[in-house]
């Protein structure tokens, strides 16, 4: 979990692609001020139509920012065991000493072990839930959305959740 709530975070496409697709996009709103994401996250994104006129709004908005990572060798590397916006997002993270929300679990067990402080879709709606910034019945929606797609929440989680 974040140790202090932040101004910017840089995000993988993982999270948005799901939030998008299950319309709560606005839980990073409620989140976050800003949101870092890189070249790499917008192309996987942007795949589907709906989904780049979202992130275009967002982007001409103010709340999301396309920033470029320096380091291409290291990259390069990396994307042989992770994808490429993982890469690029764990990447940024490192050199703009912010944290990184992130889902897949290989991606997630490698930015901790660069040190990256990361979160995940999870951890965001507990947050927002045990600072009383969305009421227990947006969080039951949330997860059941979830539930509906191809993210599975169980019932233990569910309670780990909300339990305060």
């Amino acid at each position: 979990m974040l140790k202090n709530m932040r101004k910017m975070i840089v995000c993988d496409s993982t999270t948005l692609i799901t939030l998008i697709n299950i319309d709560e996009f606005e839980i990073l709103k409620i989140f976050i001020d800003n949101l870092f994401i890189t070249k790499e996250v917008y192309d996987e994104v942007t795949k589907v139509y709906s989904s780049k006129k979202i992130l275009d709004f967002e982007i001409n908005s103010g709340f999301i920012s396309i920033k470029e990572f320096n380091d291409k060798k290291f990259f390069d590397q990396l994307c042989y065991i992770l994808d490429k916006g993982e890469s690029s997002s764990i990447i940024l993270a490192l050199e703009q000493k912010l944290p990184l929300i992130i889902d897949e679990k290989k991606g997630r067990e490698f930015a901790k072990k660069q040190g990256v402080e990361i979160i995940g879709l999870i951890g965001i709606v507990r947050f927002l839930y045990h600072q009383k910034m969305i009421k227990k019945d947006k969080v039951l929606n949330i997860i059941h959305k979830l539930n509906s797609s191809d993210f599975r929440i169980t019932p233990k989680l569910l309670s780990l959740i909300l339990m305060k």
